[in-house]
């Protein structure tokens, strides 16, 4: 597996088939979704391609501190790499709000959109999130990087020495990396991209997966039932009363 770099966006491509773009959550790395994705053999299929977001991992940040200077960079990486070619994309929280961005652009070559627990909304005022609760199975030994184990219970529901040990191999890598600096600044001033309403205006044949948290205290999950369910939902009542109408 070779490390290749693109405009100063650092990437990794496994296998082949039809490509599948992981963008990865703020201030992490490819590493946090690699080393989940590459266990699933249901993905075998598929061409992985890892990437580090611009101003996380290995990732130079962009110049200007704005979401669309980093979705655009994004774009010349997609049409430098994957070119005309129909494609996918996974996203997790920023990443998947980068993905819904990318889908909305790129509407007819987009086949499949899987996100979980995406930022729908960039503005915090604005977003319905639930209280955060932990929920604790046995006693957990955290004396390695225990300065990140208040962040592990601030972000996990359930507590346990598998999961904290799952938590040093995805996270930490990509926190430990991470332009500090870039970040706090993208987020106070500029998260927002700037045709943020049209996200919901995807291709008609992208396929929508989402896995959303019912105590996420930072996206929440109300608002992306809203946006992605409702709407279907309406497309099936349609279709539905269409096939009623039907004789047979």
């Amino acid at each position: 597996m070779e490390t290749k770099v693109f405009n100063n966006i650092e990437y990794q491509m496994i296998g082949s088939g039809m490509p599948i773009i992981f963008l990865h959550g703020l201030f992490l790395d490819k590493n946090s979704t690699k080393n989940f994705f590459e266990k699933d053999n249901n993905l075998a299929k598929f061409q992985h391609i890892y990437l580090d977001i611009p101003g996380m991992g290995n990732s130079l940040p962009t110049s200007e501190v704005t979401t669309d200077a980093i979705f655009k960079k994004l774009l010349d990486f997609i049409d430098d790499i994957i070119g005309a070619q129909k494609f996918a994309i996974y996203g997790h929280s920023y990443g998947g709000y980068l993905a819904q961005a990318i889908a909305y652009h790129y509407q007819n070559q987009v086949n499949g959109l899987f996100l979980t627990c995406p930022v729908t909304i960039a503005d915090k005022e604005l977003r319905l999130v639930e209280r955060h609760k932990n929920e604790f199975i046995g006693k957990v030994h955290h004396s390695e990087n225990e300065t990140f184990y208040d962040d592990f219970e601030s972000m996990n529901v359930l507590i346990s020495q598998s999961r904290w040990a799952v938590y040093q191999d995805l996270i930490l890598p990509g926190l430990n990396k991470a332009n500090t600096n870039f970040l706090k600044h993208l987020q106070e001033n500029s998260y927002a991209i700037s045709f943020e309403e049209k996200l919901q205006n995807l291709g008609q044949n992208t396929k929508i997966q989402l896995v959303l948290g019912r105590h996420d205290h930072v996206v929440g999950y109300k608002q992306q039932l809203n946006k992605f369910i409702s709407g279907r939902l309406q497309e099936l009542t349609e279709h539905c009363k269409l096939l009623k109408n039907l004789s047979w």
